[in-house]
């Protein structure tokens, strides 16, 4: 009787696992100071909702590196770009044991600087070998590895803190597991990205103008400016969700460290497995636009159920908001960046990537700093929520009056 055999995985699939996991670990860095931010800012005199500061400042070291980064790194294989970003993320990150406040924005630049190479390169890659009608599905578990990473870190990092030497410890452990991830990606070195660098460096002055003509071609094209609207706006609710959640767990919801930690981690595993959900619902209606205009309006009316939770609120009543938030708030990066990808010119797919999250970046960096503010002034956190949920709201109904147009007038008009 003849044996069955299992048919071979394709040969993309470990590349992608690598891709995914080093995308996971840099996520984990990016976490680590709003999920570490109450005994952050407690060390060094600052209120808990300074913790924006640290979010806000990981967000625009990734921004510089999405507007120069891709041109400045040119000579540079994408693998190379990812090593160097796990390098200088975890030797950033020991900078926080320091307890200076202006230390630990400067580290949390750096770690946005590493961050910032996992979307070009790693979007570089997937587009070398993953076949066009899996790209939704696969750009998506790579973006998996973003909650992935999250999930780690809320489980993970306090634990380390409470069982194995404080804070210390949990960023030295971070900063291991990055400086693991740097060696995993050799094993790929010479394959997956063999296309030799420019024996010569950018001019000067083509280098400063970079972001200008990125940012040109994102607007030249209609579906991708329509993209980019829509990334930016889902990228309020995030960033305002990603940079105050474990510290509204903690100092609004009255839960322990390691509870908001488990809370976040929560909310992290539901992203990953809505980011993968997403993507392959996206991949079955074939249109990253219509995906997008329903996630936005599903990331908003979230934000603002969160605004109902108050110290009096049932644990499970959290509990299930937070699940909900994972599925939500966190699941459409894949789609986002797929569009971007498959719309981009031959050639420039890191660029337009780049430029595209440099954009919903934005949302990172400003909505962390005028919610700190929000906060302050109204005393609480619901104000901030619902208006931070307005945002995609809005952005959903204009894709959705967007595609409608799109459909009565030809491509690129």
């Amino acid at each position: 009787m003849t044996e069955l055999r299992r048919p071979a995985a394709p040969a993309w699939v470990p590349v992608v696992v690598t891709v995914t996991l080093v995308q996971a670990v840099l996520a984990l860095m990016s976490r680590t100071l709003p999920l570490l931010g109450l005994p952050l800012t407690a060390a060094t005199g600052m209120p808990p909702e300074a913790v924006g500061q640290l979010s806000s400042a990981t967000a625009f070291g990734s921004m510089v590196f999405f507007l120069w980064g891709p041109a400045a790194a040119a000579r540079l294989t994408s693998i190379r770009q990812l090593q160097l970003g796990c390098v200088i993320s975890a030797l950033a990150l020991l900078l926080c044991g320091l307890g200076h406040w202006q230390g630990m924005l400067l580290a949390g630049f750096v770690i946005g600087l590493g961050y910032g190479t996992s979307t070009p390169a790693g979007a570089d890659l997937l587009m070398r070998v993953v076949p066009k009608d899996r790209r939704a599905t696969i750009f998506s578990v790579k973006q998996a590895g973003v909650p992935l990473g999250g999930l780690v870190a809320g489980l993970l990092l306090p634990a380390v803190a409470l069982h194995l030497g404080g804070i210390p410890a949990a960023l030295t452990a971070a900063s291991a597991l990055a400086l693991a991830a740097a060696a995993a990606l050799g094993r790929w070195r010479g394959s997956v990205d063999s296309s030799p660098p420019p024996e010569r460096g950018l001019p000067m002055r083509d280098l400063m103008l970079a972001p200008v003509r990125v940012i040109g071609l994102l607007m030249r094209a209609r579906q991708l400016r329509l993209l980019t609207m829509a990334g930016f706006c889902l990228g309020v609710a995030q960033g305002v969700l990603m940079g105050f959640y474990p510290v509204f767990l903690s100092d609004h919801a009255g839960w322990s460290l390691t509870a908001a930690g488990a809370g976040f981690a929560l909310l992290q595993s539901m992203g990953v497995i809505g980011r993968i959900a997403m993507g392959w619902v996206s991949d079955r209606i074939g249109d990253p636009v219509r995906a997008l205009s329903g996630l936005c309006v599903l990331s908003g009316a979230t934000m603002m159920l969160l605004a109902t939770i108050g110290p009096n609120s049932r644990a499970a009543w959290i509990v299930l908001l937070s699940a909900l938030a994972g599925i939500t708030v966190v699941s459409w990066n894949g789609v986002f960046l797929t569009g971007l990808a498959e719309t981009a010119p031959e050639g420039r797919v890191g660029e337009i990537t780049a430029a595209g999250t440099f954009v919903l970046f934005g949302g990172y960096v400003a909505c962390p700093l005028l919610m700190q503010a929000v906060f302050s002034a109204s005393d609480g956190y619901a104000t901030g929520l619902i208006l931070s949920g307005l945002a995609p709201v809005l952005a959903g109904s204009a894709l959705m009056i967007g595609a409608r147009q799109r459909r009565g007038h030809p491509p690129g008009t």
